[in-house]
């Protein structure tokens, strides 16, 4: 037996839900938390890296143009996680559409200077990865700032799985 994309899904589903209740009761003022460095150089644009590149793998596997998420308003809990349920809406949409030998297609594609090639289905893998990745260290973030950030995140008890 395997983790399927849908539980992974919906365990990242749950994961935002909870970090979405947390920041409406802790207050969006901490989304404009500054960080270090010169990408994501608040809390809320990390929180946009979060979904924008899982909007962006759709729209690689789908040859589309990409967004640029970074940028966009990140102030307010509506900007930034309505932001992941444009993203999440666009990742269901194209795994539902996918028939069993295009989980296995190849796709080749460059971000910055390097060049990619993976299949289909360990590129949805990769992004729902990326995102508990960073989820926690949002988590490590908000400890080290003097915050309890929401708990149960773990797989163990997530709904996802039984």
């Amino acid at each position: 037996m395997h983790l399927s994309v849908e539980e992974l899904i919906h365990y990242t589903d749950e994961e935002r839900a909870r970090w979405e209740r947390w920041f409406c009761e802790n207050g969006e003022e901490l989304l404009k938390m500054p960080l270090a460095g010169d990408r994501e150089t608040s809390v809320g644009a990390l929180i946009l890296h979060i979904f924008g590149p899982e909007l962006r793998y759709v729209q690689r596997l789908q040859d589309e143009p990409l967004i640029e998420y970074r940028g966009r308003p990140c102030a307010t809990v509506h900007q930034v996680f309505g932001f992941g349920l444009e993203s999440r809406r666009a990742l269901r949409a194209y795994v539902r559409g996918l028939s069993p030998h295009e989980w296995q297609r190849m796709v080749s594609f460059d971000i910055g200077s390097r060049h990619y090639e993976a299949t289909v289905r360990k590129i949805i893998f990769h992004a729902l990865m990326h995102e508990v990745r960073h989820w926690a260290q949002m988590a490590r973030i908000m400890r080290e700032r003097g915050f309890i950030p929401p708990g149960h995140h773990d797989l163990l008890e997530s709904e996802a799985l039984s």
